[in-house]
């Protein structure tokens, strides 16, 4: 009964936000973070009619989908450092190119330890991909703080709250994590995860009801000021490497 209950209310508040974002606009200012709230939404939706007509089938039904929405989280990753760096777009394609390439390996290394333990089932092999997942994200997400900290990059209040929200979300679900891998850990922390997203549901609801201005375009910050002087050292870096490869290879 208590789960339903939760399921139920997080798909009610999951509803909201999506409906509240088509209404107030911020739907075309943070097109990534709905994408991946609507995948959510369509999983939890429809996985709870079939958990609830067909029980037999939900199994099926659950491990892909799950799949599905692991890999739409980095999203709200690319989201949030997207709108810190609105107004830096050398940046922004720096880091999400990083980001990207972060992502790729972590889904390689995972395919790689599925093949590697001789192609163990498929709910561990995604559910070991969600927990490698969960580290890398929480590991980007500090790296955002301390950007956020050491460079003073402006962030609106709406992106605020994307970022508060998840953030809770992946640092208590990584606790979670960690008690749930290892041998004798107890089933009670099952229902840790539902409630934490539930907590960050209602954090987004708040932060994302109306929209807010974005913040002003700042002056030259020490962000920009080191990506140009790495950009220059990374030209200069080239052309001696490239000059010296055309003496050594010239006929």
């Amino acid at each position: 009964m208590a789960t339903n209950l939760i399921w139920w209310s997080g798909i009610a508040l999951e509803a909201l936000i999506l409906l509240r974002g088509a209404f107030n606009g911020l739907w075309k200012r943070y097109p990534l973070f709905f994408g991946y709230l609507v995948c959510v939404f369509a999983k939890e939706f429809v996985g709870l009619l079939t958990y609830q007509l067909s029980y037999d089938t939900y199994s099926l039904f659950y491990w892909p989908t799950d799949l599905v929405t692991i890999l739409a989280s980095c999203l709200v990753i690319f989201e949030i450092f997207r709108s810190a760096t609105r107004y830096k777009p050398g940046i922004r394609r720096l880091t999400q190119t990083a980001l990207l390439a972060v992502f790729v390996l972590t889904i390689t290394y995972a395919a790689t330890d599925f093949a590697h333990d001789h192609f163990m089932t498929l709910s561990r092999a995604i559910a070991n991909l969600g927990r490698d997942f969960r580290y890398v994200e929480a590991g980007i997400l500090l790296a955002m703080l301390w950007l956020l900290a050491r460079y003073r990059l402006p962030l609106g209040r709406n992106s605020l709250g994307i970022m508060i929200g998840y953030s809770f979300y992946l640092a208590l679900n990584v606790v979670n994590l960690a008690f749930l891998f290892q041998d004798g850990n107890d089933p009670a922390l099952l229902i840790l995860d539902p409630i934490t997203y539930l907590i960050t549901l209602g954090i987004w609801s708040v932060a994302l009801w109306s929209p807010y201005p974005e913040p002003v375009q700042p002056s030259e910050t020490g962000i920009e000021t080191d990506y140009e002087a790495l950009a220059a050292r990374t030209r200069h870096t080239l052309g001696r490497l490239l000059a010296r490869w055309f003496r050594i290879n010239k006929p």
